[in-house]
């Protein structure tokens, strides 16, 4: 592999005159996530966050940490995940991107990783400063703050905030109508609607129509069949079986492993 340290001037070693490649970086990465080949992601983030610690790339290393932020909460890595946000956090807050759109990205993935791994109501207070900085500096349809308001949502439910939850959930549909190029997104909205209404009510009559507009969406013609449908087939196949669909949940976990197969 090459040396990112060649041709580095001994004199001037404090200096932080090299970066990590983090754009090919993230590109392996990317590829890694769409064979589903989580070891070799967990390889490519252990060896460039070294780099970026040895070459006091600060800004590298925090782009680092987001992306471990996610994987961790993927792999299920509670400690290591809580670690990554929590020197994020404070790195946000040393570069000076606190008030910036990319600062308020990783305080969404990161406080998505709090929730997943129980501290939900700690996360609250970074969603919230989140939407506050993406609705001063984004259009009202962009992509992350539909993906803000999604993962805003199911925090608010895991608090039993229910009412909160559907209005984030059907805020954040309402955003991602407005590109064809969110059909799985829309659709992972409305498996977790459903499981909101579940969770309020287990006879509500609506559970059955969210979960058929669900399987509408994931059934789109415009969905491209790659890593992320992919990754979206898998997330939404456990929640068909639990609503009794089993057929549906088979058929996403096959055309799941179809896709990571071929990739």
């Amino acid at each position: 592999m090459h040396n990112e340290r060649e041709g580095r001037c001994e004199s001037c070693s404090k200096e932080k005159t090299d970066r990590i490649p983090i754009r090919r970086v993230v590109e392996k990465l990317d590829a890694a996530f769409s064979r589903n080949d989580l070891a070799e992601a967990g390889r490519l983030l252990a060896f460039w966050e070294k780099e970026a610690r040895a070459l006091a790339d600060f800004h590298g290393l925090l782009e680092i940490l987001s992306e471990e932020i996610g994987y961790f909460r993927r792999t299920g890595d509670r400690a290591r995940g809580l670690a990554a946000v929590s020197e994020a956090f404070a790195l946000i807050e040393e570069l000076g991107l606190s008030d910036s759109a990319s600062g308020a990205t990783i305080y969404v993935n990161g406080a998505t990783t709090m929730k997943a791994f129980g501290r939900a109501a700690e996360a609250m207070p970074y969603y919230m400063r989140a939407k506050k900085i993406l609705e001063e500096n984004l259009p009202s349809d962009s992509y992350l703050l539909a993906a803000l308001f999604n993962n805003m949502a199911s925090a608010y439910d895991e608090l039993d905030a229910f009412e909160k939850a559907e209005e984030c959930y059907r805020a954040a549909i309402r955003i991602l109508a407005k590109s064809v190029d969110n059909d799985g997104e829309i659709a992972v909205s409305y498996v977790n609607l459903a499981h909101l209404y579940y969770d309020r009510d287990k006879t509500d009559p609506r559970i059955a129509s969210l979960l058929e507009t669900a399987w509408s969406y994931l059934m789109s013609e415009r969905l491209p069949h790659d890593g992320n449908y992919a990754f979206i087939c898998s997330k939404c196949a456990p929640s068909f079986g639990f609503f009794g669909y089993f057929a549906r949940e088979a058929a996403l976990r096959r055309a799941a492993e179809e896709i990571y197969a071929g990739t």
